[in-house]
């Protein structure tokens, strides 16, 4: 468990390094940026769900493919929304990178591989709890506040609220 809460700390650093990256300096919100930043994302989450796996580089591809994957679906949603609301393509993308990185880790990355329905219950349980933690702490995340004026202990703190319901819910040993 000690190695579980390890990893969702340093993805919670990579996504706070990720925003500062993004409201500090400045990067405009663009495909390429946005599919360069699920990349690295998703990717430190594959390289945890790896490491716990003792299969660092597959989970670290398979993670960089649910994060530029989940970008491409939600720039090819939002592309058909006005920016305002484009709050249903991140629900959707959001979920859907749960279920692959459910499925890669449970049929990619462990051994035995675990059956479809448990990668399936695994993957929808990290979606919708997840998307509530996600949801619950989108303010202090997203809010609007100028650069400079970001709380970023706060931000990691709502980073591991967001990410520590799903990557507990795929990695999480079974029950006895």
């Amino acid at each position: 468990m000690t190695r579980l809460l390890a990893g969702i700390l340093f993805v919670a650093a990579v996504a706070t390094f990720g925003d500062y990256v993004w409201f500090e300096i400045g990067i405009r919100h663009q495909v390429t940026a946005g599919a360069l930043h699920g990349a690295v994302l998703l990717g430190s989450v594959g390289l945890v769900l790896g490491w716990l796996a003792g299969r660092m580089l597959a989970g670290l591809l398979s993670g960089i493919a649910a994060g530029v994957g989940g970008a491409a679906g939600y720039y090819m949603i939002a592309s058909s929304s006005q920016r305002s609301e484009t709050f249903p393509a991140m629900i959707a993308a959001w979920a859907a990178v749960w279920l692959v990185l459910a499925a890669c880790d449970g049929r990619i990355l462990r051994r035995p591989p675990r059956a479809w329905s448990e990668v399936l219950i695994r993957g929808g349980v990290a979606a919708v709890v997840g998307g509530l933690a996600f949801y619950a702490v989108l303010g202090v995340i997203w809010g609007d506040r100028a650069p400079g004026e970001r709380n970023y202990l706060l931000q990691f703190g709502a980073w591991m609220v967001a990410w520590a319901p799903g990557i507990l819910a795929i990695a999480a040993p079974k029950g006895k």
